[in-house]
């Protein structure tokens, strides 16, 4: 029995209740948070007056919403016949004013998070206002680092043993949405080529740490991967270089292609406390 906590990071709404079968994609909970995008304005040099003066020209004010390009303050002068104004450079809400540097401070719109089950499964346990817990049947393995988050697709192998490399030939559009098993490493151009057509995941038993850099556009940090946006996630189950994949691990993996899996990448690289993972429902 494999179990998952599902939650956001707020308070908002939960949208399953116990024993509710649910499936992968089934939305748990959604909710809002604070958008970490603040944009300083500098009001005063757009409109062309006095700091101190900036007040008497605005349209806005603290808490009001403006949209991106709206007029937030505009000078006319010249019988009207000159103008000039200060627009709002995001979508958002006004969160401050000074009046005495004529600084106008624009947060962006909260933002709209939600949690799916991720797993097919049954309710057990509702997180009141932050999610719920799933529980299911399956397999669960893990990997030793992984890049890219949680991602759902069919188990389908690329190669025929464990110790046969990944290479751009083998992957095939047909492999779009899917979730590809190769073997002793992935090169760094079926890397792109998976990307390219649309595959949603790679497990494989290593990649060179060079050809992985190169994917990515930088080096991977201390911390915890999870959130590189490359189009696919991608899972080592043996460690970095050529490293053929545990051959039970293969086996069982190619006993279960044609089923789908849902994975996830993320990786605590310094504590390990967070290893990717690979979950095949019975």
């Amino acid at each position: 029995m494999i179990k998952r906590i599902r939650r956001i990071p707020t308070q908002g709404e939960v949208f399953v209740k116990v024993g509710e079968s649910v499936r992968p994609e089934t939305i748990v909970a959604t909710g809002t948070v604070i958008n970490p995008d603040i944009r300083k304005v500098t009001v005063a040099t757009h409109i062309g007056v006095d700091m101190s003066d900036v007040e008497k020209y605005m349209l806005k004010e603290k808490g009001d919403e403006v949209r991106k390009d709206e007029v937030i303050a505009i000078r006319r002068s010249f019988f009207d016949q000159s103008t000039k104004t200060c627009r709002s450079p995001i979508d958002g809400t006004v969160e401050a004013f000074s009046r005495s540097s004529g600084i106008v401070l624009i947060r962006g719109k909260p933002i709209l998070i939600e949690v799916r089950a991720h797993i097919p499964g049954e309710v057990v346990e509702i997180i009141p206002r932050e999610g719920a817990v799933i529980e299911c049947k399956g397999t669960l393995i893990r990997g030793m680092f992984g890049i890219g988050g949680e991602r759902l697709g069919e188990l389908t192998l690329a190669v025929d043993k464990a110790d046969e490399p990944l290479t751009a030939e083998a992957i095939v559009n047909d492999y779009r949405g899917k979730i590809v098993v190769g073997g002793s490493f992935v090169t760094i151009d079926a890397l792109h080529q998976a990307a390219t057509t649309g595959a949603n995941g790679i497990i494989i038993g290593g990649v060179d740490e060079k050809d992985l850099t190169e994917f990515l556009g930088y080096e991977i940090g201390i911390g915890v991967t999870g959130k590189e946006e490359k189009g696919l996630t991608l899972i080592i189950t043996e460690g970095f270089g050529i490293n053929p994949m545990d051959a039970r691990l293969f086996t069982m993996l190619k006993s279960n292609e044609g089923k789908r899996a849902s994975i996830d990448g993320s990786t605590q690289i310094r504590a390990r406390m967070l290893r990717p993972e690979i979950i095949i429902p019975s």
